[in-house]
């Protein structure tokens, strides 16, 4: 499940058309993205016009910060498009979660009450780690969603300071639990720092993210930082092809 091979395209080439934005927080009032509906419209509109034909919400689930479960996400997503839909909002949406790697994790792991996604049968789960050093989670977790018919999904991975000290190692232990890696696409940008920016940059030539994401948390992020990115991912053609099947038009 590998994005095809594509020649980068230069800083100002076209935006990119049609496909799903897959990491945003554009569901309100449920962790530090969107505080409301009317803020959530606003970057719905800004992603519409980069060209996203629709989204997958990834809200944070972290015990202790954001203590958000399953069951509650799932009612809230509900009330939520319908809210879009009696505004009249055209944006196809589909719920998933960001799962902080902790032990909270592996117990939910356990009892299979995940937020997922299904990609070509499997059910897929986007997971986070700490920033700024190596969790000792991170192994048994990827082993036990590899056990319980789950298939990781590791949001922004260029972002993380232990991946970027030892891709290699890393990148190894990635593709050893069959994970699909998420790249941020205001990383392309400097949004997060030159660190990530030269690491997204490497994975992106080297093809190896097959999931591009806005992780808009604002919508002044897309203008600021997504934006300037686009171009950057414009040799890809469309953007995300490997979430087609979430939307069979696009397929075609």
């Amino acid at each position: 499940m590998r994005l095809p091979f594509a020649r980068r395209a230069t800083p100002d080439a076209p935006c990119l058309s049609h496909g799903l934005d897959f990491h945003n927080h554009l569901l309100p009032a449920v962790d530090d993205g969107m505080p409301d509906l009317a803020t959530s419209r606003e970057a719905i509109a800004g992603l519409r016009a980069l060209g996203f034909a629709g989204a997958v919400v990834t809200p944070h689930l972290y015990a202790g910060v954001f203590d958000n479960n399953a069951a509650d996400l799932r009612q809230r997503f509900r009330h939520y498009t319908a809210a879009l839909a009696a505004a009249g909002e055209e944006f196809p949406l589909y719920l998933a979660g960001e799962y902080f790697t902790d032990e909270h994790f592996l117990s939910l792991i356990e009892a299979e009450d995940l937020l997922s996604i299904t990609l070509d049968g499997a059910r897929c789960v986007l997971m986070e780690f700490p920033f700024m050093q190596e969790t000792p989670y991170a192994g048994p977790a990827l082993a036990a969603l590899r056990a319980h018919g789950y298939r990781p999904v590791i949001a922004h991975v260029e972002r993380y300071r232990f991946v970027a000290q030892a891709p290699e190692l890393w990148l190894a232990r990635f593709a050893q639990a069959g994970a699909i890696l998420q790249g941020d696409i205001g990383s392309l940008s400097g949004q997060y720092g030159p660190s990530a920016q030269r690491l997204a940059e490497t994975l992106l030539e080297r093809n190896l993210i097959s999931i591009w994401g806005t992780d808009v948390h604002h919508p002044a992020q897309l203008a600021r930082h997504i934006a300037p990115a686009m171009g950057k991912l414009a040799g890809l053609g469309r953007l995300n092809p490997i979430l087609d099947e979430l939307l069979p038009e696009l397929a075609a």
